[in-house]
Order: C-alpha cells, then sequence, then structure tokens
C-alpha cells in the first residue's frame, strides 16, 4: 500500500494560502475596491451581510429574556428616545427619513415594517450595541438597559402605528416639554 503524500500536499495547501493572502493584501493597498456610498454592493455580498447579520443577531438574543412591554409607559418614554435619535435616519409613520439618510450605505430600513419579523430580544440588542458598519450606533454605553427596552417597547408599538397616533406621540411630548419649562419659570 502506497503511503500518503502528506508533505507536498502540506506545502501545496499553505503555499495557496500565502498567495490568499497576499492577494488580500495587495487589494486592501491597491485602492481598487470602490468604498463610496453610492456604489452598492451585488447581490451576493448583500446577501453575504445579511444573512451574517440576521444569523450573529438571532444567536446572541437568545440569550436575552425580554420583560412584558404592554406597559404605555414604556412606549412614551420610548417615544422620547425614538423620536429624538431614531426618525432622522429610520423615518416614522407620516415623516420621511431625513435627506442625509438617502445617503446611507446599507440604507436605514423604515422600523415600523422591517421589525415585524424580529423579536423583542433581537430588537433589544440591535439598539443596545448597534450593527457594524452600518451606521447604526450602539445606544448601550449611553442608555440604561430600561431606556433601550422602553424603545424597544415603543418599536413594538409603532409596527402598527398610523401617521395620526405617531402625531399624537409628538404632541404629548411636546405639551409634557412645555409643562416642564412653565414649572422651572415658576
Amino acid at each position: 500500500m502506497k503511503k500518503f503524500p502528506w508533505k507536498p500536499v502540506t506545502v501545496t495547501i499553505l503555499a495557496v494560502l500565502v498567495v490568499e493572502i497576499l492577494l488580500i493584501v495587495g487589494g486592501v493597498y491597491s485602492g481598487i475596491p470602490d468604498v463610496a456610498a453610492t456604489n452598492r454592493e451585488g447581490r451576493i455580498m448583500r446577501w453575504f451581510f445579511s444573512r451574517t447579520k440576521d444569523h450573529s443577531i438571532e444567536a446572541r438574543a437568545e440569550k436575552i429574556s425580554a420583560p412584558s412591554l404592554e406597559d404605555s409607559s414604556m412606549a412614551a418614554n420610548g417615544f422620547e428616545h425614538y423620536h429624538e435619535m431614531c426618525v432622522s435616519c429610520h423615518g416614522a409613520p407620516g415623516h420621511s427619513a431625513d435627506e442625509f439618510a438617502k445617503g446611507l450605505n446599507p440604507h436605514a430600513p423604515n422600523l415600523a415594517r422591517s421589525t415585524r419579523d424580529m423579536s423583542p430580544s433581537e430588537m433589544f440588542l440591535v439598539v443596545k450595541d448597534g450593527i457594524k458598519m452600518t451606521g447604526m450606533p450602539a445606544f448601550g454605553p449611553t442608555h440604561s438597559d430600561s431606556a433601550v427596552w422602553d424603545i424597544v417597547a415603543f418599536l413594538k408599538r409603532m409596527q402598527s402605528m398610523t401617521p395620526k397616533e405617531y402625531a399624537g406621540f409628538q404632541k404629548n411630548l411636546k405639551e409634557e416639554g412645555d409643562n416642564k419649562r412653565t414649572e422651572h419659570r415658576h
């Protein structure tokens, strides 16, 4: 019986790996890859990034236990954060995203629709930790877990919200702000 030629096979595999690494490093330093936000990725790269993101979020969210999100004060508190920090990129019922958000790549999703397939734990993870290289910041460093759950409660509520209901949340927020300013004057 002939002995398997381990040495030539190992040398060949290592040589191929070295060549691949050199090609990748050469590509990085060549400047050939176009990183412009106006240049969309191809279908294969979009699929790759999307599946990677989805599976990463799902795997990490399994370890997070969501509280009850039924308390209306949670959604009201979450609205305040959403309206201040999120609506400019993601829009809201009756509100388009701001003009600058149209230049984001990848595009910031409409959260009233795109979160429908996400569990509360998955939404919590995305809001708290953000998503690399998407423009989605991590709010965990600046917000308590309780505040992040409030945002999630609002996101769940927003999934079925009409523009009129969103305007009602805005009106309540403005009235609360006006009341606070009046209290400080007295």
